[in-house]
């Protein structure tokens, strides 16, 4: 039985490696197992748009389950994920089904937006202004310029005064702000800061 679900695990991560969009599965009437963290684990990691679609949900349905309750337990269980829409199905009768696929191919149209440099500074320097890098070691990093260098997923380049002195929560901030702002809300996206001097590879990705 381990040996099954060892390859079957296996078998999923290729295919999250050479996915577009992952829909990944849950059963409405079942908890979220091991095996579904590592699968989730594994499409963060790859920066793969996903799906998180809520099978069975006529039995959940009867179950008396809620979807606000479903929404705010995935939310909860895999919090770097909250950019990922949710879509509540019954494969068996072919309800919502339709919807889904209509919304990967939504979700796979995001992934391949670019946006201007100039729109691109426009969002982060307000940004700034309404929330400012903290001071650290005395001093606070100052964000120069960003500018997007790919796209599958959306890959965003900060250049700033030291990128050591961002700190990982203002990181989190500023995600936010571009999933908000900018065609990327339901995808992930890869973002790097470099300090004013570095140069080669992009650094420190959030």
């Amino acid at each position: 039985a381990h040996d099954i679900e060892y390859y079957g695990l296996v078998r999923a991560q290729k295919s999250i490696r050479r996915a577009d969009v992952v829909c990944m599965f849950f059963d409405a009437t079942e908890t979220i197992s091991r095996v579904d963290k590592q699968l989730v684990s594994e499409i963060d990691e790859q920066h793969k748009p996903c799906i998180f679609v809520v099978n069975k949900w006529d039995l959940g349905k009867d179950a008396e389950m809620e979807m606000g309750k479903w929404v705010d337990y995935l939310r909860r269980e895999f919090s770097t994920m909250h950019h990922a829409p949710i879509a509540f199905i019954t494969a068996k009768e072919s309800r919502n089904v339709r919807k889904l696929i209509n919304l990967a191919q939504s979700v796979f149209k995001q992934s391949r937006e670019r946006v201007s440099t100039g729109q691109l500074n426009r969002v982060i320097h307000a940004a700034v202004a309404r929330n400012q890098p903290r001071i650290k070691a005395n001093r606070r990093p100052v964000i120069l310029f960003a500018t997007q260098v790919a796209t599958e997923p959306p890959t965003i380049v900060i250049k700033c005064s030291d990128h050591k002195l961002i700190e990982p929560a203002w990181k989190r901030y500023l995600l936010g702000v571009l999933h908000e702002e900018l065609p990327f809300r339901e995808v992930p996206i890869k973002l790097y800061f470099r300090g004013r001097d570095d140069a080669g590879s992009p650094r420190d990705r959030a």
